[in-house]
Order: structure tokens, then sequence, then C-alpha cells
């Protein structure tokens, strides 16, 4: 009896994932943090086996570098991420995942491409092991503008301008848009959204359509910074009395 490559190696993953169903099959390394301590891999998991058929999962994993045991399942890969290969191991796309650390290696953005040509934006705080999508939220203000005008837009492009501070994140979404979704548009044009994300909060908390001038919106966004300092409370001795 014939056995092909692909077919034995699916079932010895089957049998390995009946013993020990976490146990990934093959593992691609993605990205890691700017101190080194955190990396973020992808691996090939079995899911489950419909008659001679066998299904993987390809979870985003985010590990301890020096203490692998401490890791979180980020989200699962799938779709123009991952490549199936005829001999039942998998290749990565690159262009369809981008990484943005923060430099404390403690806060971390993940844009991925979920089905051709469209993206998510994932937010992942390393300290509680919790990722948020936040596409949606970030995007809100520059589709309500692409919506209300009747215009036919491509997908945004993403990209960290800095980190306002430590939590704040300047976000700026871009995208090439033309006038009528109705015929083919000879001119085109760009369209801007600068986002400030709270990461504590996790949520977008400060948008700026359309603004050019990077400097200008850093100084708009350090004011909401100013807005959320506690005043403090003056103690008994600091109270002004009427004499």
């Amino acid at each position: 009896m014939k056995v092909s490559l692909k077919g034995f190696l699916a079932a010895f993953l089957f049998l390995c994932g009946l013993q020990n169903p976490a146990r990934a099959a093959q593992e691609i390394y993605l990205s890691h943090s700017p101190n080194g301590k955190y990396r973020v891999v992808v691996q090939q998991v079995l899911d489950r086996r419909v008659g001679d058929k066998f299904f993987f999962r390809y979870p985003l994993i985010l590990e301890n570098a020096k203490a692998l045991k401490h890791h979180f399942e980020l989200t699962d890969g799938a779709g123009p991420l991952i490549k199936e290969t005829d001999s039942g191991t998998f290749q990565v796309h690159w262009p369809s995942i981008k990484f943005e650390w923060a430099k404390d290696s403690l806060r971390l953005f993940v844009r991925m491409e979920v089905i051709d040509g469209i993206w998510k934006t994932f937010y992942v705080d390393v300290n509680t092991g919790k990722t948020t999508d936040v596409t949606a939220d970030i995007e809100k203000d520059l589709v309500e503008k692409i919506n209300s005008r009747g215009w036919d837009c491509q997908e945004p492009k993403f990209e960290i301008v800095k980190w306002v501070k430590p939590h704040l994140a300047f976000l700026k979404l871009t995208v090439i848009c033309g006038k009528t979704r109705k015929q083919e548009n000879d001119k085109l044009f760009y369209m801007s959204d600068s986002v400030l994300f709270d990461t504590v909060k996790g949520q977008s908390v400060g948008h700026c359509l359309d603004c050019s001038n990077d400097d200008n919106t850093t100084k708009k966004f350090e004011k909401y910074y100013l807005s959320t300092i506690p005043t403090p409370t003056p103690t008994p001795e600091e109270t002004p009395t009427t004499q």
C-alpha cells in the first residue's frame, strides 16, 4: 500500500495530537520585542480529523524567549498569511503581517491580512496577556466620512507615527480614494486620519482627519494627556481662608 508523504505526516501529527493536543507540529518565528525578551511565533497545531482529511490551526503565540512556558495566544493566522504546502507543512506570506512594538516591549500592535485585501489591527497588552481587535475603533471616523461622501477607497495603510507618552500611541491611517463607486475613477486622492490610542483604556481617544502636520497633531494629542492628570486636592493648610 502506497502512502503519500503528506498523508504519512498528517497521520503522524494526528497521533501526536492524541497524546498531546497542545503540541505544535511546526513553528515559524515572526517577530521579537525591542528588548529581546519576547517573541511572536506561529504554530501548526492539529485541530481535527474528518475521514482522511486533517485540519490544522495556526495560532500566533507571544512567548517569553527565556521561559517558553510563559506564553499566551494572540489570534489565529489564516487566509493570506498561511500557505499550506503539499507536504503537510506551511509557509508564511510575510507581506500579510506587520508588527509595531512599543519601546518598553510591553505593548504591541499587530496588523494582519485576514482575507485577501482585508486587514485587521490587534492591540496586545503583554502584561495582561490580552489581545483586542481595534480595527473598527481606530477606523471609525475614516469609514464614516468615506461612507457619507460615497467615495470608493482602498484599505487604509497603518503606521505608528510616535508614542506620545509610554501608554499613548499616535497612529495614522492613510487611504487612496476615488469620488464614485459607480464607475472607474480617473482621478485619485489621499485622505488620512490621525488617531490617538490610549493603551490603558484600550481604545482610541482622539481623531484628527486630514491633519497633515504631525507636529501640530502631537501637540493636540499631548493636551489630552494633560487633561487626564488629576488636579491635586489642596490640603487644609493650602486652602485659602478669608480674614
